[in-house]
């Protein structure tokens, strides 16, 4: 018996699309476990971070994105760049040592980009995504434009000091970008709802926002965050050059 789609889930997204963000989860899921096997058979080059179970919130995220936003990424970024639309065979020849990578085979699993599909890069340093984007965003906006930046990073990036000192900015300022926090419940041994004072993870956008302000700070685990296009563009007057 054929299903009705349930409106208050899909968002009255189109079915169509609907399939392609399907797609694309099993994909970056069926990159992530062949990638695992040939990383204990020994054929790649340097250390590999499984982003199993998360692919939804990068294709939830990436779906609304424009290919000229920008995306940074973390030590678990393979499925961020399939989401904004890397070549997974580019993926796989970096992880491997090839010429043929992203980085020709000299960057490795974590420090992989695509500037033709706005993924400007991979941070292995925790919470180092943050900074990132929110320096891209702020470049959009002196420059008047109404591109995106969005950093994916994961819950133990909270206790950084970079993330306090940049939704701070991104709040003051009213800097175009979006705080996606992958909560995989654990920052290596460290249990998420241990890393602040701030209560249960689910509540960190409200509880943040009120110290910071009106900063866009996303939480989610595995269910597919999708978030309105006219949310991350919303109408903005180009700044004013001196």
């Amino acid at each position: 018996m054929a299903m009705r789609a349930n409106r208050r889930v899909t968002h009255g997204i189109p079915p169509e699309q609907l399939q392609e963000m399907y797609r694309l989860m099993v994909a970056i899921r069926t990159f992530e476990e062949g990638v695992e096997r040939l990383h204990k058979r020994g054929l790649l080059v340097g250390p590999f971070h499984s982003s199993v179970g998360q692919e939804a919130v990068a294709v939830g995220v990436c779906t609304a994105l424009r290919q000229d936003d920008v995306i940074t990424s973390t030590h678990r970024g393979h499925g961020h760049l399939i989401a904004k639309g890397a070549q997974v065979k580019r993926i796989l020849a970096e992880l491997a040592g090839r010429a043929t990578g992203y980085c020709r085979g000299r960057g490795g699993s974590m420090h992989l980009s695509d500037i033709s599909v706005g993924a400007i890069g991979e941070d292995g340093i925790v919470g180092g995504s943050i900074f990132l984007a929110t320096g891209a965003a702020l470049g959009f906006q002196l420059e008047g434009s109404d591109r995106v930046a969005v950093a994916f990073f994961g819950d133990g990036a909270v206790g950084q000091g970079i993330f306090h000192e940049c939704l701070n900015l991104a709040a003051m300022w009213s800097l175009p970008v979006v705080f996606v926090c992958e909560n995989n419940q654990y920052a290596h041994s460290f249990p998420a709802r241990r890393l602040a004072n701030a209560g249960e993870v689910a509540d960190w956008p409200q509880r943040f926002s009120r110290r910071y302000g009106p900063a866009r700070l996303l939480v989610s685990l595995t269910t597919c965050t999708y978030v309105p296009s006219e949310t991350l563009h919303p109408p903005r007057s180009p700044v004013a050059k001196s």
